[in-house]
């Protein structure tokens, strides 16, 4: 367990910009919490850098096709980064994963509001909120389940966090990195070295677990130039 200021502190240490004893000026200490939570917003952009995805489960309409997604939307939850998996759920039937297909193919669909049972998922990652496309539209009210990565917890001052094994470090080198131009101050190449081999280190851990397989072509269809990877 850790708090942002103990990162913080660290971090300024490691750079050279406090002494072990001394401690941040609180105007300091604000600046520093706001390039740690720009390190964390850019770092959730990272899939590599993500530890945990999460599965939920959100009600279809028949006949609607399109559904917001993030605080308050259609589907109310923290709007995801990426799509990772998709499937329809009916009852005690679990249908096959959808296509997650992109933007050039969906547009490029004809008959978008025919209904059956959507096989095919689009996500427009816009901001604040995305938007989820199916197609078929649903014909009935299935339940659609998703697995996505989303955006890292910004910290305040004096939060206690737990972190995953290697991210305190990761986060104090990077961040110390981060703060030495603000100070004046040339980045120390060990310090840079430790900063990009602690968070490398995290990627390849999170990889050993992820699959590179490509979705089968029973599930895709042929390719063709005009259509991609959806016929």
């Amino acid at each position: 367990m850790t708090t942002a200021l103990t990162i913080i502190t660290k971090a300024m240490q490691k750079a050279g910009i406090l002494t072990k004893t001394e401690v941040p000026a609180s105007d300091e200490a604000s600046d520093a919490l706001d390039a740690l939570n720009d390190l964390l917003g850019s770092f959730s952009n990272d899939s590599l850098l993500i530890t945990s995805r999460v599965t939920e489960l959100f009600n279809l309409s028949a006949g609607v096709g399109s559904y917001t997604i993030g605080a308050s939307q259609d589907f109310n939850t923290t709007r995801p980064i990426k799509i990772i998996e998709a499937h329809i759920n009916s009852g005690t039937i679990s249908y096959d994963s959808m296509y997650l297909a992109p933007d050039e193919v969906y547009q490029g669909l004809d008959l978008k509001t025919l209904q059956s049972i959507p096989d095919l998922l689009n996500y427009t990652n816009a901001f604040p909120y995305g938007t989820i496309n199916l197609y078929p539209y649903p014909s009935t009210g299935y339940v659609l389940s998703l697995t996505s990565e989303k955006e890292i917890t910004q910290f305040t001052l004096n939060q206690t966090v737990s972190l995953p094994a290697g991210w305190n470090r990761m986060l104090i080198y990077n961040l110390a990195v981060e703060l030495c131009p603000e100070y004046g101050m040339k980045v120390d190449p060990l310090l840079l070295k430790i900063a990009n081999d602690s968070k490398g280190a995290i990627s390849r851990s999170i990889m050993k677990v992820r699959t590179m397989d490509a979705p089968p072509l029973s599930q895709i269809g042929m390719f063709n130039i005009y259509t991609g990877y959806y016929t």
